[in-house]
């Protein structure tokens, strides 16, 4: 994968029954994968490809869908309950509950 490379333009993922595939609407560009690893570079090489395509033959190239970059921070509302329940798991981990978090939503 093209570790922190920024994707300037949305695209919109659909899980499509164990596969991927995305959608970038400033192109109408389609591309499947069989992970989101792969739907990710196959978004970056999609619109580089076509950003080169478009300025050999003097295309307009749409303006970036991104103007500012994501700061890392992401404030989620969730049940008090699940709130506690998750602040144990971690604890009983010697982890932050961020670090345990964040290990939950990408372990598969």
């Amino acid at each position: 994968m093209k570790k922190n490379k920024i994707i300037e333009y949305d695209y919109i993922v659909h899980n499509i029954s164990g596969a991927y595939k995305a959608i970038i609407p400033s192109f109408n560009g389609v591309v499947f994968g069989e992970s989101l690893e792969e739907i990710e570079n196959g978004v970056i090489f999609s619109i580089e490809e076509e950003i080169k395509r478009r300025k050999k033959h003097n295309i307009p190239i749409p303006n970036p869908d991104k103007e500012s970059k994501y700061s890392g921070k992401l404030v989620l509302r969730i049940d008090p309950y699940l709130h506690e329940r998750l602040a144990m798991e971690a604890k009983s981990k010697r982890k932050s509950l961020n670090k345990y978090i964040k290990e939950k939503m990408f372990s598969n």
